[in-house]
């Protein structure tokens, strides 16, 4: 049992050293604040203002030859403010989590979101709409582009125009 044990021990540390061994240090990006976005009135039926209050880190990670192997990206402490453009009419979220991209070896790219973040149209049916969704999202593409994973969200996802109406 002891053996067993210490051989899974060293067997790990080998692996986590040879693991940081293949890589570059991660690069990390500090992005104080985010652009204001217009969503068309195509997603609500009106035109409606996106504000977000916060900044974001992203961190890149590189193999040894510098080739993009993943990045994830964290959103802590963020709100967004959601505003009609025809009346005035706001809400303010929470839009706190993180992201991140995965370059797997045979090229496909994996995507995933955690947390509260806004979504249009629908990440899953394409449905118009500003959605809000609270749990994850997950899709991936191969490497030419082509999405081979049906976009997924476990949570709650919820369509804000109605609370934005008039």
């Amino acid at each position: 049992m002891r053996r067993g044990l210490l051989l899974l021990s060293t067997l790990l540390i080998v692996l986590a050293v040879a693991s940081v061994a293949g890589a570059n240090k991660p690069t990390r990006e500090i992005i104080p604040g985010q652009d204001d976005v217009v969503f068309p009135a195509e997603q609500c039926g009106f035109e409606v203002l996106g504000h977000i209050e916060g900044g974001e880190i992203i961190t890149t990670f590189t193999d040894k030859a510098g080739n993009f192997v993943k990045e994830i990206v964290v959103f802590p402490g963020n709100k967004a403010t959601l505003t009609n453009l025809d009346t005035g009419k706001s809400i303010t979220i929470p839009v706190t989590g993180s992201a991140s991209v995965r370059l797997q070896s045979d090229g496909s790219v994996s995507y995933r979101a955690t947390g509260h973040g806004l979504f249009a149209p629908n990440p899953v049916t394409e449905e118009p709409g500003i959605w809000y969704l609270s749990g994850r999202g997950t899709y991936t593409v191969d490497a030419e582009g082509n999405l081979t994973s049906f976009p997924a969200a476990t949570g709650k996802l919820v369509n804000l125009c109605a609370r934005l109406a008039p």
